[in-house]
């Protein structure tokens, strides 16, 4: 009888790990920011224009995130091109217009980490956002913003990626500067 039991007991204990997934994901969604439908007429400046400054100084190659439990995570394409494609899907989904060249987003990723060591993982992302006049290409609006978030240890990198980029743009378009900028 108890090898019975330890049949199934050994398969739902397993699966209990699984569960605290689900918990875990839920604490750690962003939480939707408050907006009465942001506005804004902006382009988000092409991948190039958005510096990885970590592979810059030759700490890690341009498509590898820094790792505290192994050398790194490593993407198919480059960094800046993801946290670009990013940023702009983010915006789009908040309503901003992205077809209005006359004010242009750029920045620089200044760090991008993932701390996996233990569960659950801590990803944090520094970006310094730039917005530039295209006609004077003087600088209208400039603001570093620092998130961290937590995620499942396990999880795909593409995924937490994407949730921390949203991350920090909804810190970006709750700045009413910002938004005064691209208005």
């Amino acid at each position: 009888m108890l090898k019975g039991c330890g049949a199934v007991a050994l398969p739902l204990m397993l699966s209990a790990c699984s569960w605290s997934w689900f918990g875990l994901n839920a604490a750690s969604a962003p939480h939707p920011v408050a907006h009465s439908q942001p506005t804004g007429r902006l382009i988000v400046a092409p991948a190039r224009d958005f510096a990885y400054l970590p592979a810059r100084t030759g700490r890690v190659s341009p498509n590898r995130i820094e790792n505290t439990a192994m050398t790194s995570i490593v993407l198919k394409g480059d960094i800046n091109e993801a946290v670009r494609n990013g940023i702009a899907n983010s915006l789009q989904v908040a309503g901003f217009h992205l077809n209005d060249d006359r004010k242009v987003l750029s920045g620089s990723i200044e760090k991008f980490t993932v701390d996996d060591a233990r569960s659950p993982a801590f990803w944090t992302l520094k970006m310094r956002y730039v917005v530039t006049d295209a006609a004077t290409r003087k600088v209208v609006f400039s603001t570093s913003k620092t998130v961290s978030r937590k995620s499942p240890k396990f999880t795909s990198s593409p995924i937490a990626i994407e949730d921390t980029v949203k991350l920090s743009v909804d810190a970006l378009i709750s700045d009413p500067g910002f938004v005064k900028s691209v208005n």
